[in-house]
C-alpha cells in the first residue's frame, strides 16, 4: 500500500519508461515518413481517432472502477478480520475460565487460544500471497511486482510457514499440521475444537460457547472471502481487451496528429512526438491503475498492508496476555507498507 501523497518519480519511470520507448520510435518513424521522405498521405483524419479515444477511456474507466471494487472489498475483509480478531481477544480473556482467572491453567489455555489465532492470520497472509496470480514471462515483467521486489528482495514475502508454525504453536499443533493443504483452515479447525474441549472443563457456558462459535464462523468466512478474491482473477476478457484498445489508440495516434499539426504550420509537425508521449502516458497510467488495482494479494505496490495489519493485532493481542516484549510496528519503506 502506498502511504505517502506523492508518488516516487522512480516508480513512475518504472512504469513508463518501456511505453515512452515504443511512442518516441512511431511518433519519430512517423515524422520521418511524413516530413522527410514527404509521405504525406500517412497522415489520417482525427476524428475517427478521436472517437476511439473516447470509446476506451469509457472501457478503461469501467475496468478502473470494477478493479477498484475488488480493491476495497478485499480492504473490508480485512477490517473485519481486525475487527473479530479484537472481539475474539477480548472474549478469551474475559469469558474463558472466568472463574479461574488467576489460576496459572486458565492463563495458559488464554495464551494457546490467542497465540493459535495469531498462526491462523499470518499463515493466511502468506497463503495468499504465495503466488502471484499471473506467472511472469521473458517479455513479460510486472512494474507492479518488480517495485517490492526492488524494494523488498527477491524472497521477502515468500511462504515462511515453518517461521510462523514455531513462532505462534506448540509442538503438539505443529505435527498436526504438518502436510496439510491449507493450514489456515486446518488451525481455525483446532481452534474450534478447542472450544469445545474448554466447554467441557466448564469454563465457558452455553451461551458463550455459542458466542465464541460464531467468532470462528466469522473468520471462516472471511478467509473464504479472501480466498475468493484470490483465486478468481479479474476476467481476462475485460483486461486484456482493455490493455489491446488503449494500444491501439496509441498507435494510431502520432498520425492523426501530425496531420493537424500541418494544417497549422508544416514547422512545427515535430511536436508529434512530445504529444504522441503525454497523450499515450495519460492513457496508459489509467490503463495500469487497472492492472496495480485489481489483485490485491499478488505482492504489488496497492496491496492490502497484511503484514503490518498482523503485526498490529499481535501487538494487541499479546498485550491482553499482559506481555511487555513486543515486536515493533511494521513501518513503510520509500512510501510502501507491505
Amino acid at each position: 500500500m502506498l502511504t505517502t501523497r506523492i508518488i516516487n518519480p522512480k516508480m513512475i519511470i518504472q512504469f513508463a519508461w518501456r511505453l515512452q520507448a515504443v511512442c518516441i520510435a512511431i511518433s519519430g518513424l512517423v515524422f520521418f515518413l511524413h516530413d522527410i521522405l514527404d509521405i504525406k498521405s500517412i497522415a489520417i483524419p482525427f476524428l475517427p481517432v478521436a472517437t476511439i479515444g473516447t470509446a476506451v477511456a469509457f472501457y478503461v474507466g469501467f475496468k478502473n472502477n470494477s478493479a477498484y471494487d475488488r480493491l476495497w472489498e478485499a480492504r473490508r475483509v480485512w477490517g473485519s478480520i481486525t475487527n473479530a480478531t479484537r472481539m475474539w481477544g477480548a472474549m478469551v480473556m474475559d469469558v474463558v475460565a472466568s472463574r479461574d482467572k488467576g489460576s496459572a491453567e486458565a492463563y495458559a489455555a488464554k495464551k494457546e487460544l490467542l497465540y493459535r489465532h495469531l498462526a491462523w492470520l499470518n499463515m493466511l497472509r502468506l497463503q495468499l500471497r504465495r503466488n502471484p496470480v499471473f506467472k511472469e514471462s521473458w517479455y513479460v515483467r510486472s512494474p507492479k511486482l518488480q517495485v517490492v521486489k526492488d524494494i523488498f528482495g527477491e524472497n521477502k514475502f515468500e511462504p515462511q510457514a515453518e517461521e510462523v508454525m514455531h513462532k505462534f504453536l506448540s509442538e503438539e499443533d505443529r505435527k498436526l499440521f504438518e502436510g496439510k493443504a491449507n493450514i489456515a483452515s486446518a488451525i481455525m479447525k483446532r481452534q474450534n475444537e478447542e472450544l469445545i474441549e474448554i466447554k467441557n472443563k466448564g469454563w465457558l457456558d452455553e451461551l458463550e460457547h455459542s458466542d465464541m462459535g460464531k467468532l470462528v464462523l466469522e473468520f471462516y468466512n472471511q478467509q473464504g472471502a479472501s480466498e475468493r478474491i484470490k483465486s478468481f482473477p479479474f476476467p481476462r476478457q475485460y483486461a486484456s481487451f482493455s490493455t489491446a484498445f488503449v494500444f491501439i489508440f496509441i498507435f494510431l495516434l502520432p498520425f492523426s496528429i501530425i496531420g493537424e499539426l500541418a494544417k497549422l504550420n508544416s514547422n512545427i509537425n515535430w511536436l508529434v512526438i512530445p504529444f504522441t508521449m503525454l497523450i499515450a502516458w495519460v492513457f496508459a497510467v489509467m490503463e495500469q491503475i487497472g492492472d496495480a488495482s485489481e489483485n490485491p494479494f499478488d505482492n504489488g505496490v496497492n496491496d492490502i498492508p497484511m503484514t503490518a495489519i498482523c503485526r498490529n493485532l499481535e501487538i494487541e493481542l499479546r498485550e491482553m496476555l499482559g506481555e511487555k516484549e513486543l515486536p515493533p510496528r511494521i513501518e513503510p519503506v520509500q512510501g510502501i507498507l507491505m
